[in-house]
């Protein structure tokens, strides 16, 4: 779309003038290693390149590719598998450009404007890394972690153009460490920002004051899957555990607005229950904020929200027996379990036995073998960008 405020034309070679506009939705759809190129052409492009409106205007032009993190081998490093987001065909494997701790384990904690977040529980170091152009950033550690359970996820403020990384934590006001319980009213969270090299603390709100959970814990609940942004909001998956039945446990959302840094509760259909504590994970539906949920008996239903932020306009898309998709063609008993979404609304599904992975297309409800992709460990949706992590 054309900015109405630009009125800016540049010249080329023959003395004929190019509108700003016309210039901006050519460039838009280029890749961004040809793109770094074209700063070099000129002080107007380099400028032009550099604003906000256009990266911005770049990123949206770009189509997501799948990453896969996989696992440490031996003498080997963790490296990160880069793959197109149609074919599942390898563009590029990365090593990881910081130094890696000998006992590490990273896991993607999120994914937003061509940046990824990498977390190690083991030795709470937080990695920010932008593949595209091989930069990355180590945030500085805040507080002695070794007894505090966090969950984390990053996002994107298009308002300040900065990178910010949300960490909830268990410790409470005092500093002292609580239970579980890391949405708790009064628990610190604390929140980094690129921008400024640093954190800041704030307090936990009530989010849940309107929603009654008897005697019960919140945790994230496990899995692949991490933070998800939409609509400039982190969100995350909850898990509501009842102590006194597992029957009476549920699921809900918890958003972050990366501009206004306010929280928010967005509640599931009461028809929704939970059977597992894994295989339930949030996704980008093609724009929407969706969620799935894995049943015992391997039925993965996908829900929708059509309207952001109203709960009353969840509708059930698809349900789906992923035993039936994929029945067992490797003499053994498998286990299936969908990861994620891709932009398109296809679901991404491993094989925890055979290391195959598919692809679902339920659109078309076409199954699609994505071939065997050993020893991965994560897997997320990453789209490519210029965003500099060290200026």
């Amino acid at each position: 779309m054309a900015n109405p405020e630009k009125e800016v034309f540049f010249n080329n070679n023959h003395n004929n003038t190019i509108s700003c506009d016309f210039l901006e939705n050519i460039l838009s759809k280029l890749d961004t290693k040809s793109l770094k190129l074209c700063e070099c052409v000129s002080k107007s492009w380099l400028s032009l390149l550099r604003t906000p409106y256009f990266i911005n205007l770049h990123l949206h032009s770009q189509q997501p590719h799948v990453v896969f993190l996989k696992k440490k081998v031996r003498k080997f490093y963790h490296t990160l598998s880069i793959c197109d987001g149609e074919n599942f065909a390898e563009i590029s494997l990365q090593k990881f450009p910081f130094i890696e701790r000998d006992y590490s384990s990273p896991l993607f904690m999120g994914s937003d404007n061509g940046v990824l977040g990498l977390f190690c529980f083991r030795t709470d170091v937080i990695h920010l890394w932008n593949p595209t152009i091989n930069e990355y950033k180590e945030l500085p550690i805040f507080l002695d972690s070794s007894c505090v359970d966090s969950v984390l996820g990053l996002g994107y403020d298009p308002l300040t153009n900065d990178i910010k990384v949300v960490r909830f934590t268990s410790l409470d006001e005092n500093g002292v460490v609580g239970t579980h319980n890391l949405f708790k009213h009064g628990n610190q969270v604390w929140i980094f920002s690129l921008r400024n090299n640093s954190w800041k603390k704030m307090a936990m709100p009530n989010i849940f004051s309107e929603f009654e959970i008897p005697i019960s814990d919140i945790t994230i609940s496990v899995g692949l899957g991490c933070s998800i942004v939409l609509n400039e909001c982190i969100h995350w998956m909850v898990w509501f555990v009842n102590r006194i039945g597992y029957n009476q446990s549920s699921l809900g959302i918890v958003s972050f607005d990366i501009s206004n840094e306010t929280f928010k509760h967005i509640k599931l259909p009461k028809t929704v229950k939970l059977e597992r504590d894994y295989g339930n994970n949030l996704a980008n539906f093609s724009g929407f904020l969706s969620f799935f949920t894995l049943s015992e008996f391997q039925v993965v239903e996908i829900w929708v929200m059509k309207k952001y932020g109203d709960s009353d306009s969840w509708f059930k898309y698809l349900s789906c027996n992923l035993l039936t998709l994929l029945p067992n063609r490797f003499g053994q008993s498998c286990s299936y379990i969908p990861v994620g979404f891709l932009r398109n609304g296809t679901l991404v599904i491993s094989c925890t036995e055979t290391d195959y992975w598919y692809c679902y297309d339920t659109k078309s409800r076409r199954v699609g073998n994505v071939s065997k992709r050993f020893g991965v460990s994560d897997f997320t949706t990453y789209v490519e960008s210029a965003f500099k992590l060290n200026d």
